[in-house]
């Protein structure tokens, strides 16, 4: 059933009801993962990104730094995952994201947003960039080992507020 649009009376609410954006990937082999639905306004990496690769994904300079999604950072079972919202987030409210092995174990994972995601460092976090752009990672641990999954989801419902 589809929702249908809503417009509050108290335009106040409008302004505090988070948009609700569910991004899905499937595991295909070891720390590779794709979109289920082919998209080019996320990325999703399990290893390190340079400073360039950040900067021509968003066409921004320096929003989120190589810093941030590091060797370290995407070290053991940690996945770094960029949203380009061209500008729109004002925003985070919380992730909750989800990894679904092939076996059905379910790891959920939960975050609010913080001010900065902390360089070198494995953790789940999200932060809105100085220019409205998403900055995800997530540390899902070793239950089940997530390196070594070869099948399974990754659902990641991104709650925010638009400018």
């Amino acid at each position: 059933m589809a929702a249908t649009s809503l417009v509050y009376y108290q335009d106040q609410l409008g302004k505090v009801d988070p948009q609700v954006l569910r991004l899905e990937y499937k595991i295909t082999a070891a720390v590779t993962l794709s979109s289920i639905i082919a998209n080019t306004a996320s990325l999703t990496t399990c290893s390190a990104l340079t400073q360039a690769a950040i900067d021509a994904f968003l066409g921004t300079v320096s929003e989120f730094t190589a810093a941030q999604f590091d060797a370290t950072s995407m070290g053991a079972d940690a996945q770094g995952v960029l949203v380009n919202m061209e500008g729109q987030c004002l925003n985070i409210t919380q992730i909750v994201a989800r990894c679904y092995s092939a076996s059905n174990t379910i790891v959920t994972r939960q975050s609010q947003k913080i001010t900065v995601l902390t360089d070198s460092s494995i953790e789940t976090a999200v932060a809105v960039g100085a220019n409205g752009n998403i900055g995800i990672k997530l540390n899902w641990g070793n239950t089940p080992d997530f390196d070594a999954l070869t099948a399974g989801t990754v659902e990641i419902e991104v709650h925010w507020i638009a400018k």
